[in-house]
């Protein structure tokens, strides 16, 4: 709870710090996807199987959805944030002590809390890198086994379709 109590206040800070310029554009919006990762099953596959996804049959693998907000410093320049609900099931296979194979599903669902800058390039390309944090919702086996909560960087590149 305390996690989410420094998130809350983190978000509400962003939220503030954005809604200070009052002439300058923003926009607000829903972010949603769905997570891959690219060393298991590569690209061309991960095109095809989103199905799998959704339903978890693919080796690491999730999904995200959360909220953003994006304040324009001028024409090209602009600060975001975002929360973002993610769940991620990761696969492990592997032998114990005694040789034996041992195979382990693990959940892991997790608040991600965003700080980007950006530039948008011919008003339709946009770039952005920034820090993040993640914090754990639930208490299972992945957060017995791995550490939570952690804080790491972004960086993406997008499209503004409207």
């Amino acid at each position: 709870t305390s996690i989410l109590l420094t998130m809350k206040k983190i978000f509400i800070g962003i939220v503030l710090l954005s809604s200070i310029s009052i002439s300058a554009q923003s926009r607000w919006g829903i972010r949603t996807g769905l997570n891959y990762n690219l060393s298991t099953i590569g690209l061309s596959d991960a095109t095809n199987s989103a199905q799998q996804i959704l339903e978890g049959e693919t080796a690491d693998n999730g999904y995200h959805l959360g909220v953003f907000g994006r304040q324009f410093l001028g024409d090209q320049l602009y600060t975001s944030g975002s929360l973002i609900y993610a769940k991620n099931t990761h696969f492990l296979e592997g032998f114990d002590a005694s040789g034996n194979s041992v195979y382990g599903q693990f959940n892991h669902e997790f608040l991600q809390l965003d700080a980007d800058l950006g530039i948008r390039l011919l008003k339709l390309v946009r770039a952005e890198a920034g820090v993040h944090y993640q914090g754990t919702v639930s208490d299972n086996a992945y957060n017995q086994t791995f550490q939570s909560p952690s804080v790491g960087y972004n960086v993406g590149v997008g499209l503004d379709l409207w």
